[in-house]
C-alpha cells in the first residue's frame, strides 16, 4: 500500500491592476537611488523591502487586488484546505533583481501560505520562480533538471501564485547574462491567527467561514 501525504498546492492567476506602470516607475526609481544600501543581511543578492514594511510603496489599490486573489484562492482550494476565520496579510514586500542577483532556496516561517505577483518579469529575460521538494534536504542546484526534485511554474507579467509557506523556493539569475531589464516581484504572506503560531498582523484581512 502506498500514502500520499501532504500534497502542496500551487494556485495561479491573472491580476489586472490599472496602476501598474506607475508603480513600476516608482519602484525602479527606488531601486536604482538606493540599491547599494539596500541589501538585507541573507544568503543572497537581492533588493528588497522586506526589512523595512513600514516604508514599503505598495499602495492601498494593489493592496485590495491581492486581497480578492487571496479570497478567490481559498475558495478554489480543496475542501480540506478551506479552515473557517479569518486570513490576515500579515507581510507584505517587494523584491528587484537585475544582472546577477538571486534568491536562495527559503521557505516562510510560521505563516500559512504565501504568494508573489509578478509585477515586472519578461519570461524571455528572466528566470521563474523554482520550487524545491519538501520532503528532501538536497543540494538541488544539481537537481534542477529533474521535475521531482524542483519545479518551475509557467509564469508571466501579471501572474500571480499563491503556496503553501513551507513549501521552499528560490529565484536565479537572468536568462540572458548580459540584461539590464530589472524583475519586480510583490511577495506576500497570510495567516489564520487561529491556528498559525505568527500572531504578527495588518488590520486587513480576508474573512472565510
Amino acid at each position: 500500500m502506498k500514502y500520499n501525504l501532504f500534497d502542496s498546492y500551487i494556485w495561479k492567476s491573472k491580476v489586472k491592476y490599472d496602476n501598474k506602470e506607475n508603480l513600476i516607475k516608482t519602484l525602479s526609481e527606488d531601486f536604482y537611488k538606493n540599491k547599494k544600501k539596500f541589501t538585507p543581511a541573507w544568503g543572497c543578492f537581492v533588493y528588497s523591502s522586506f526589512k523595512d514594511q513600514n516604508k514599503n510603496k505598495i499602495p492601498e489599490d494593489l493592496l485590495d487586488k491581492i486581497e480578492e486573489k487571496i479570497y478567490e484562492y481559498i475558495n478554489n482550494s480543496p475542501e480540506e484546505l478551506r479552515i473557517k476565520g479569518k486570513y490576515l496579510l500579515s507581510e507584505i514586500w517587494y523584491n528587484i533583481y537585475e544582472k546577477n542577483y538571486f534568491q536562495e532556496a527559503h521557505s516562510h516561517g510560521n505563516a500559512l501560505f504565501s504568494g508573489c505577483y509578478y509585477l515586472k518579469f519578461n519570461k524571455k529575460m528572466h528566470c521563474q520562480t523554482t520550487f524545491y521538494n519538501p520532503n528532501y534536504n538536497l543540494d538541488y542546484k544539481n537537481l534542477e533538471q529533474n521535475s521531482y526534485f524542483c519545479f518551475e511554474p509557467d509564469c508571466e507579467e501579471d501572474d500571480l501564485i499563491i503556496f503553501p509557506s513551507n513549501l521552499k523556493h528560490g529565484t536565479k539569475g537572468m536568462k540572458e547574462k548580459d540584461s539590464e531589464e530589472i524583475r519586480i516581484t510583490i511577495s506576500f504572506n497570510v495567516i489564520n491567527p487561529d491556528i498559525c503560531l505568527d500572531i504578527k498582523k495588518q488590520d486587513k484581512g480576508v474573512l472565510y467561514n
